[in-house]
């Protein structure tokens, strides 16, 4: 597309952003009119809805737009966008009809905005890998890991984290076996083979015999030659003009299907489009990195400029503002001639001026919430001496935030800056001077301020020593001086901390001991699925399905989740800061059974972030750093720096279970080599990690654990609960999902599925209950490269999968039922139902007891 429709796309998304501030505000608006407006879950699904839609234009214009000062400008308003649907996604788990749950149905939402479920597909932003600094550090990371490996002479390949067991190979099958076995079955091909041959020959011979009884009967037949030509040639005239209509027809159903969209084009030009978009992509990509390059040789020549032309102008221009403070402080009588002490002062003037303006901004709102701290304050001494359970809870905040406010600058800034400007003879999106000039100007004027602070600093000292004498103490000894104690050193939360001295020789040795890999990428989007058309429903009428059968959450919830609540905050420092808390997470939980995608979504979250990822599954620290106590400590805190300076950095523990083993009380020693022994490092590795605004970018760090067996007796459920923030269940897929997984994984060999020649719903209706990766190695199996030349001479048939998908793994129902036990447990949401039980029961015994006092 041209640059004037992504500007045109930009001008709506600014227009859109605008209205929706507007509503933004229009609880407030309310509550001063006196008018009631209680927003609830359904007017922040609607703002989530539509900033999500912003966001996803905003994206594209940052993508594929060229002029740079554009880009950058959209950069800004597209990361406050990213702030503000988290917020909006923490007011959604408040309002949550299924409270207490971190995954948000929408279909309701969309079903009456008329909306394609597609409007709340999250799309990681592409910045995030294709920004020139992260590319650059992405890139000497995997440098640095190539070199390593090749030093230890060790396999280059990515790891895709799969379980290296065929389960189509049979246990215990020799050599001399399988010979055997191929020997009975070529033997019983071949006698197949001459059956066939045998019983055609009799039929061919028994046709010949009577061919020639029936001309033996008929005698000499030169007069019916010619009325037998005249029956062949109609009878072939018959046949010929049957197949005719028989492929138009079937050519006719053909396009209908199409039409109707229930058979694939034959015709298909999506695979071209889609590289024309690529390669048109990558020529935009070069396009913005030219431009970019120009304009930052312009702003180091416009601040050179500045610096040449206007730098003794300003300088100037401060020393006067400074000096003439300075003579104001001394010619002051409430200062008694004297100079300030310190020249920091003079800032502190403009810090008081701000905050008065910000009282008078606030239209006496700050006075009421002073007012009913105030009012609080009261209640709370009235009634200090009351229960805490009878405390009212802090009300919860639904008002617009800063981010909100900070929309209305991004606003005026495009308003001033480029709803007026004719870009029509910039047909290159080269950078604009005067922009530029007055980007540079600020950083130019700081320099000066910091160089003119010191010359002041030196001159009030100066004038200090000339005009002020100094004050003669009184004789006498002085007092000496109380040493300063010394101040606690930090309690350490490992054993080990503290004694590596050079960080750089971590890398290494995790390499070698396989630690530190490269793992093959895969993104979110091939995390593939159904969306969930019922989720609102199943999802919150839980006493319909039982207080313990929630169903799992879909695919496109757990996308969501994972980018909101992991990839965001672990991509951008900036996303870590201004995110809410709850939804930062330090580490994830996934849960469900084999096959199911749990690896697939460590890589995709380490992909789409661009960390480094780390291995401390049981499998590869087994025999690892076993000596004494301090071995397994060195290991974590290894594990733990290493990942510090390579953030963003992902953690991987397969089989997690087996970490969180319970061990009994009061009993030493076991085995030193038991995964168990990371256990309490790994916990407190965790809680290192920061959110908020205390977050670094040392703090770009996710632990993910991944187990198929949560609920087993000898898990100590209560530590591995608390040691993971978020808790997702990967079930296997419902029967929309099946569909498509079976479709996408044909069409993966190249077999484009015709519903009407293999029947896709028997395929996943017999698939309940298997997980995606058995319907992956089910249709790897089936489509060999030799079985797919043959698709032409013998067609697919729904029976060539059962036998293969029956030797695949499998979710029983008791299984099933045991996760979504664990899941009910650890996500919270069996405390809440107990509290409610409790409440109603208390309800209950109190309406009792009022009924019969009026008796």
């Amino acid at each position: 597309m041209s640059h004037k429709t992504y500007q045109d796309k930009w001008t709506e998304c600014m227009q859109e952003l605008m209205e929706q501030v507007q509503i933004e505000y229009l609880p407030a608006e309310a509550a001063e009119n006196g008018q009631s407006f209680e927003p609830g879950f359904q007017h922040f699904a609607l703002l989530y809805i539509k900033y999500l839609q912003i966001y996803r234009k905003l994206e594209d214009c940052h993508n594929q737009m060229v002029h740079p000062q554009k880009r950058r400008d959209i950069w800004r308003v597209l990361r406050s966008t990213i702030y503000r649907i988290l917020e909006l996604k923490q007011q959604l788990m408040h309002y949550n009809p299924r409270a207490g749950s971190r995954f948000v149905a929408l279909d309701e939402v969309l079903t009456d905005l008329k909306l394609n479920p597609d409007t709340v597909e999250w799309k990681v932003p592409r910045y995030f890998l294709d920004d020139q600094e992260a590319r650059e550090e992405i890139e000497d990371k995997q440098h640095k890991l190539d070199h390593w490996l090749g030093v230890f002479s060790m396999s280059q390949d990515s790891d895709p984290l799969l379980d290296k067991k065929d389960p189509f190979e049979v246990a215990g099958l020799t050599v001399d076996d399988a010979v055997a076995i191929i020997q009975k079955n070529e033997r019983g091909r071949i006698g197949i083979n001459r059956a066939d041959l045998v019983c055609t020959w009799r039929k061919d011979s028994a046709r010949k015999e009577e061919r020639q009884r029936r001309q033996a009967e008929k005698g000499d037949g030169a007069d019916d030659l010619l009325e037998s030509q005249v029956l062949a040639a109609t009878r072939i005239a018959a046949h010929w003009k049957r197949k005719v209509d028989r492929r138009r027809f079937l050519r006719m159903r053909e396009e209908e299907f199409e039409f109707l969209g229930m058979s694939p084009p034959q015709n298909d030009t999506k695979a071209h489009i889609i590289e024309e978009m690529k390669k048109h992509r990558e020529r935009r990509k070069k396009m913005q990195e030219d431009a970019d390059e120009v304009y930052q040789k312009a702003l180091k020549e416009q601040l050179e400029w500045l610096q040449k032309k206007k730098g003794a102008d300003i300088k100037a221009d401060l020393l006067e503002e400074r000096r003439q403070w300075i003579l104001d402080c001394y010619q002051r009588f409430d200062k008694n001639c004297q100079f300030p002490t310190d020249f920091d002062e003079f800032y502190k003037q403009y810090d008081g001026e701000e905050e008065e303006e910000g009282d008078k901004g606030k239209d006496g709102k700050g006075k009421g919430k002073e007012a009913k701290a105030k009012d609080d304050k009261g209640k709370k001494g009235k009634g200090g001496k009351k229960d805490a359970a009878a405390e009212e809870e802090e009300p919860h905040d639904v008002g617009p935030s800063a981010v909100v406010q900070s929309f209305y600058e991004h606003i005026n800034q495009y308003t001033e800056k480029w709803e007026g400007r004719d870009e029509n003879n910039n047909f290159d999106q080269r950078h604009d001077i005067e922009l530029a000039r007055k980007n540079v100007y600020p950083i130019v004027e700081a320099e000066l301020r910091a160089m003119v602070d010191d010359q002041m600093r030196e001159e009030l000292a100066n004038l200090k020593l000339l005009f002020e004498g100094a004050k003669k103490k009184k004789g006498g000894k002085a007092k000496k001086q109380k040493k300063p104690k010394k101040p606690k050193a930090p309690k350490k939360w490992c054993a080990a901390v503290g004694s590596i001295a050079n960080r750089e020789d971590c890398v290494p040795d995790l390499v070698e001991q396989s630690i530190l890999k490269k793992v093959a990428p895969v993104h979110l989007e091939d995390f593939w699925g159904e969306y969930h058309f019922l989720g609102a429903m199943l999802r919150s009428h839980h006493r319909f399905w039982g207080e313990h059968h929630f169903p799992p959450p879909s695919s496109q919830m757990i996308r969501s989740l994972l980018i909101e609540h992991c990839v965001l905050p672990l991509a951008q420092t900036d996303i870590r800061q201004k995110a809410p808390e709850t939804l930062t997470a330090r580490s994830l939980l996934l849960y469900g059974p084999k096959g199911s995608g749990k690896s697939m979504l460590a890589r995709a979250i380490a992909t789409e972030s661009g960390a480094t990822f780390f291995d401390l599954s049981p499998s590869v620290i087994e025999g690892k750093s076993t000596q004494g106590k301090l071995g397994s400590s060195l290991l974590v805190y290894k594990t733990f720096i290493c990942a510090q300076d390579m953030a963003p950095s992902v953690i991987y523990i397969d089989q997690v279970e087996l970490v969180y083993q319970a061990t009994k009380k009061g009993k030493k020693g076991g085995d030193a080599n038991a995964p168990s022994r990371i256990q309490k490092d790994l916990s407190a590795a965790i809680k290192q990690v920061k959110r908020g605004p205390e977050a670094t970018e040392q703090d770009r760090i996710l632990f993910i654990g991944c187990t198929s067996r949560p609920f087993d007796d000898t898990v100590n459920m209560k530590e591995l609960v608390a040691a993971f923030d978020e808790k997702v269940w990967v079930s296997f897929p419902q029967y929309g999902s099946r569909v498509v997984l079976w479709q996408r994984f044909m069409e993966k060999h190249g077999v484009v599925v015709d519903p009407a020649k293999l029947n896709i719903s028997t395929l996943a209706r017999v698939s309940d209950g298997y997980p995606a990766g058995s319907i992956k190695q089910t249709v790897d199996r089936v489509l060999t490269a030799r079985r797919v030349q043959q698709l032409k001479v013998r067609p697919l048939k729904v029976q060539e999968f059962i036998g293969p998908l029956s030797r695949t793994v499998f979710c029983w129902r008791d299984d099933y039922q045991r996760f979504s036990d664990f899941d009910f447990e650890a996500t919270g949401e069996k405390a809440l139902h107990e509290r409610r039980m409790a409440e109603e029961e208390k309800a209950e015994q109190e309406a009792a007891a009022k009924g019969k006092g009026k008796k």
